[in-house]
This record gives structure tokens, C-alpha cells and sequence, in this order.
């Protein structure tokens, strides 16, 4: 499965092609929804899951701030926004680093350590329910590999596990669609 894609016999049209990422991505969407309305009736918010999810399987149950961001592909700010309400409700307690007073740590609370693995098991639980009841393991192992694939093609950035955008300038011969200038400004509220 590795390898360019220049190495491969294009099977595929394009219209085929975007139909079956599209399968791909609204069914596992779909699927992990349905998983996390579960962990959201056993009283914890899809949201505070993923943060007490990462924190679980993390050693000492805590990580830099920055880090936990990254992992759940949010932005600093909106994250921080996120912890101060998982704060708040007593789950998570957030310390400076020892070593790098930059660096604030976010570490389950002996409260949050408890509804974590509460909420992992019902995880869990729906994760082998709604899998195994439309897959086999066979083709779980395949999608395994094939999203292993995907993963080492396409490897997080180093700037906080968000995609790299490289922003270059616009180049003169592109049509200005902005229309600046050219409409006249708006009369004041009366």
C-alpha cells in the first residue's frame, strides 16, 4: 500500500474516486457519532471525552496543554476554553511545567480519573458493538492497515499536529474578485 502514486495503475475514475472517499469519511463519521451519542447518554460530553480519552492513555494521566490542542486538532485558544469548563467541573487541574514555566500541564483529577475510565468502557463497549456488527475482524484488520497507510503518507506537522499551510502570494494574473473600490459605501444607520 506504499509507494507513489505515479508506481500504481490508476483502476479508478476521479467521480469514482471522490465517491468512495466520500463513503469513507461520512460512514466512519457516522459510525464514531453514533459511538460517542452512547458515551454522551453515560453523561459525558463527546468533547470531554476525547480530552479524557487522550489524558487516560497518557502517562502520569496528564500532558502539556499545547500537546492535548494538537492531539484533538484544536486551536490553543479553543482548547483552553474547553479545559476551563472540564476544569471547573473539578476533572482535570492544569500546573505550571517544574521545568519550563511556559508550559502548563492538564492532569486528571482522581474525579476525572474515575468517570474516564467509566466513560472509556462504555467507549469500548459501543466501539465492538457498532464494529463488529457491521464488520468482521478480517476487514477491521484491513481498514487497520489501510488507515496506517494514510497515517504514515500523511504524518502530523510539527507545528502542533495541525497541517502546514504554506502561504504564498497571489499572483498578479488571478481576477480580484474582491471588488474593492468599486461598490459604493454603505449609508450610515439611521
Amino acid at each position: 500500500m506504499s509507494g507513489d502514486a505515479d508506481d500504481r495503475t490508476t483502476i479508478l475514475t476521479d467521480d469514482e474516486l471522490v465517491t468512495s472517499w466520500g463513503v469513507i469519511v461520512d460512514s466512519l463519521t457516522r459510525t464514531q457519532n453514533r459511538i460517542l451519542q452512547s458515551v454522551e447518554a453515560a453523561g459525558v460530553p463527546a468533547q470531554w471525552f476525547t480530552v479524557l480519552h487522550v489524558l487516560l492513555a497518557a502517562e502520569g494521566h496528564r500532558l502539556p496543554m499545547g500537546r492535548l490542542a494538537a492531539e484533538l486538532s484544536m486551536t490553543g485558544g479553543g482548547f483552553t476554553k474547553l479545559a476551563d469548563r472540564i476544569a471547573r467541573e473539578g476533572l482535570i487541574d492544569r500546573r505550571n511545567s517544574a521545568g519550563d514555566r511556559r508550559v502548563v500541564y492538564a492532569e486528571l483529577t482522581e474525579d476525572g480519573l474515575q468517570l474516564a475510565k467509566r466513560s472509556e468502557a462504555v467507549y469500548r463497549e459501543q466501539l465492538r458493538i457498532h464494529l463488529l456488527r457491521a464488520l468482521s475482524e478480517a476487514e477491521i484488520s484491513q481498514l487497520d492497515v489501510v488507515g496506517q497507510a494514510l497515517a504514515n503518507a500523511y504524518p502530523r506537522a510539527v507545528n502542533e499536529g495541525r497541517d502546514e499551510i504554506v502561504r504564498t502570494e497571489r499572483s498578479p494574473d488571478l481576477p480580484d474578485r474582491r471588488r474593492r473600490g468599486d461598490k459604493p459605501p454603505l449609508p450610515d444607520a439611521v
